[in-house]
């Protein structure tokens, strides 16, 4: 017979509350809106990578674990997907004048915050195995100064493991596809657009790779 410390464990938080403590959480921590939805809504192209190179190079191409040609590529990310079931997507409402002026880093780096956060919260909660995706490369937002990664180049720690998360691009994921399968609508304008288009919303994104169950 098992004795009162061995039968009185305590039971696994349903996942319908999980998921509500980490939308709740995503908001905390500064999202507009966050939302859940089957994995099988990501849309993932090898075109969107294929952008981070030749011939418009992203200035931050090579230069960090979370950019190609580091980063997971989309064939592989496609299999990785298949070890979630949800995902937690979320966004921060901005205009277009911010998301294209030197606003821009800070707001990117409240998107890895938020991913972090949410992971981190997710992982608390028993979803171990959780992934977040942000926007942007983390070399250029977290560590803009040093000359190198000490992680690619000296396979050192991460100094800012807590915070900076893989790119959305880099691994191929359809931005436009997500935020219609969210309802999120915004406005495509580029830096060539005229200014009063750039008073319109835009919006930048971020997720929470969530596995089936906790642990």
């Amino acid at each position: 017979m098992k004795n009162e410390s061995e039968c009185c464990e305590p039971a696994a938080m349903p996942m319908p509350t999980i998921h509500t403590l980490l939308l709740e959480k995503a908001l905390s921590l500064g999202a507009t809106a966050a939302i859940l939805l089957p994995v099988e809504t990501l849309v993932v192209e090898e075109r969107f990578a294929a952008l981070c190179a030749a011939p418009h190079r992203c200035p931050s191409y090579g230069l960090a674990p979370g950019c190609p040609p580091h980063a997971m590529p989309p064939s592989s990310f496609r299999e990785h997907l298949r070890r979630f079931q949800q995902m937690l997507a979320f966004k921060i409402d901005a205009p277009i004048a911010l998301l294209l002026g030197v606003e821009r880093p800070a707001l990117t780096r409240t998107i890895h915050s938020i991913a972090a956060g949410v992971e981190q919260e997710a992982v608390r909660l028993g979803l171990v195995g959780t992934m977040g995706l942000a926007a942007g490369s983390c070399k250029e937002l977290f560590c803009p100064q040093e000359e190198i990664c000490v992680v690619l180049e000296r396979s050192l720690p991460c100094p800012h493991a807590q915070l900076a998360r893989p790119s959305i691009s880099a691994l191929g994921i359809n931005f436009s596809a997500l935020a219609e399968a969210a309802g999120w609508p915004f406005a495509k304008i580029t830096a060539h657009s005229p200014a009063a288009d750039q008073q319109a919303m835009g919006l930048m994104a971020g997720l929470v790779l969530l596995p089936a169950s906790a642990n």
